[in-house]
């Protein structure tokens, strides 16, 4: 029987790894799907986006639409936060101003000091004809929480031009950057792609050297995502709805200057023009949902630059995606790109909406939507791909949802129109140290929620554990202390140790498991997490003395 070393036991895996206890098999291992939000039918849940704080990986920030009234298509920002790793969540209040009837478009994200930074885009509602309304944009706003996202300090207003929407915000936390600590807003909606950052924290704001937060960087744009290169290049790229390119524009000295716009890939079929029409809107032919193509990007921790996207090249959406290998000076392969899983037969179902992030340890997932038909209705599921070597290809791949969702339930009507619905056009993916962060959708409630797992990227094997523990606890089941023998070596455990509690905790945990996994896997995380540091330090202490003493290997037989 093979044990799992659950998040608990993390302190103290490393030292099974040494001992050659553990061993380590890299891959994609979602953990329970967890709702993330509580909602009545009338406040939707859309279009999120999750942010990991570094100074705190527990410590998560979720954003999405949340609708106020679907009927006239209103809603706001509904925050929310956790303090352990989306086991649980609670939701935080944004500070509006007068006028401020609708919050649109969150983007999160956190610096490299904790500091959780939010972007909106507030509108007034014009009530029309119909009921339904028509928004008018106020600008673009910032908001900035010290406290992990329980609370939010008021907004800084960037720009007020009515023609400012679809953001997005990223902070340049690595390590070997010159301009580490900046923050960086873009924004742009078939309209001049705009720019703003801070290089104190966000406690104020500017543009491209001094320009006023909000000057444009070139004419034309729709949708721009960044990301920040381990030498702190910032790149920014989009999609033009509807074209069939996308568009790069990077700057090597902190957003003081950027170069020239290049096209960077060609010949993609986006969904819009490549799919039916309803009231303008693209829609999959089994759905009323509203979809387009937007791009995503990262960069890996060898700095190769990837962005990816939803094309239409092969009669179906799938996810497509390209890479530099040199900061975005040139990029590889077919200027089309190539297909994220070339290998994996989806059929009639659509790959939509791609997400990108690469974890500290360098691998790099991509999570997106799959709409296609199961046991008679059309639904969604979450996956997520992953590659460890810089995206040369994806070679594991994952569902992230242990159950597929319908977006026809609960879906509000886009604009009042009954003949388009709303999902939200991106989903949330962060990237921590070695696991991936993903915040989505889901009607399996009834309502349109948010619900969230955590991925991880390694999973702890110990196929010798039991036996190990059954070794140890024969000497000191009765808490008597005294010597065991450890892969021929001797170590002493003390009376009442706190070893003991993890090491009942360990040979119980296979038997515990078999019954209520859920509860054994609570139960040995709150043994292990009390006691792990403890045992690691009393093992490794008294291994290192016998070895120095003796002369003997670290590693057990």
């Amino acid at each position: 029987m093979t044990t799992h070393v659950f998040d608990g036991v993390r302190d103290f895996v490393p030292l099974l790894h040494q001992f050659s206890i553990c061993s380590v098999v890299a891959g994609l291992y979602p953990g329970a799907n967890q709702q993330a939000t509580s909602s009545s039918p009338q406040n939707q849940r859309s279009e999120s986006c999750i942010a990991i704080n570094p100074k705190n990986p527990a410590n998560l920030v979720g954003a999405s639409k949340k609708f106020i009234d679907p009927a006239t298509y209103r809603f706001r920002l509904g925050v929310i936060y956790s303090f352990d790793s989306g086991e649980t969540w609670a939701e935080s209040q944004l500070p509006l101003k007068p006028g401020w009837d609708v919050m649109t478009d969150p983007t999160v994200t956190f610096d490299g000091s904790g500091n959780a930074f939010l972007v909106g885009e507030p509108d007034h509602f014009n009530t029309g004809t119909t009921g339904a309304g028509d928004l008018t944009g106020l600008g673009m706003v910032v908001y900035r929480s010290q406290d992990g996202g329980v609370t939010w300090q008021e907004p800084i207003q960037l720009t007020s031009d009515t023609s400012d929407d679809k953001q997005w915000v990223v902070c340049d936390n690595q390590p070997g950057s010159p301009h580490r600590g900046n923050v960086y807003v873009a924004w742009g909606a078939s309209s001049p792609l705009r720019f703003a950052r801070s290089t104190d924290g966000g406690q104020s704001w500017k543009g491209r050297g001094s320009d006023a937060p909000g000057s444009a960087l070139v004419s034309f744009s729709f949708s721009p995502e960044l990301t920040v290169a381990p030498d702190g290049t910032l790149h920014i790229l989009w999609h033009n709805d509807g074209s069939d390119e996308i568009q790069h524009i990077r700057s090597l000295d902190g957003g003081e200057t950027f170069e020239a716009a290049t096209t960077v890939v060609s010949g993609i079929k986006s969904l819009r023009g490549n799919l039916p029409i309803t009231d303008d809107w693209p829609h999959f032919e089994f759905g009323k949902f509203r979809v387009i193509t937007l791009v995503t990007d990262c960069v890996t921790t060898q700095g190769v630059l990837v962005v990816a996207w939803a094309d239409m090249r092969e009669g179906y959406s799938r996810i497509y995606y390209r890479r530099s290998l040199n900061n975005g000076v040139t990029w590889e392969g077919d200027p089309s790109g190539q297909p994220l899983l070339p290998n994996v037969s989806y059929g009639s179902s659509h790959c939509f909406h791609p997400q990108i992030a690469c974890t500290r340890t360098g691998v790099v997932g991509c999570a997106f939507y799959v709409f296609g038909e199961e046991f008679g209705k059309h639904l969604i599921k979450v996956q997520l791909a992953g590659s460890w070597n810089n995206a040369s290809d994806f070679s594991w791949f994952v569902d992230v949802t242990d159950r597929s969702w319908d977006p026809a339930v609960d879906a509000p009507a886009v604009h009042g129109d009954p003949n388009v619905t709303f999902i939200g056009e991106y989903f949330g993916l962060a990237a921590g140290v070695e696991d991936f962060a993903v915040l989505w959708t889901d009607t399996r409630t009834g309502v349109q929620e948010l619900f969230f797992n955590l991925v991880q990227t390694k999973e702890i094997v110990c196929p010798r554990l039991p036996d190990l523990v059954a070794q140890i606890l024969a000497g000191v089941v009765e808490d008597g202390g005294g010597l065991i023998i450890v892969g021929g070596k001797i170590i002493r455990i003390p009376p009442r140790s706190p070893v003991i509690q993890v090491l009942e905790a360990l040979a119980t945990l296979d038997t515990v498991a078999g019954v209520n996994a859920e509860q054994a896997r609570q139960w040995t995380q709150i043994a292990l997490q009390t006691s792990a540091e403890v045992l690691a330090r009393k093992i490794s202490q008294s291994h290192s003395g016998l070895a120095g003493a003796t002369g003997q290997s670290n590693e057990l037989e």
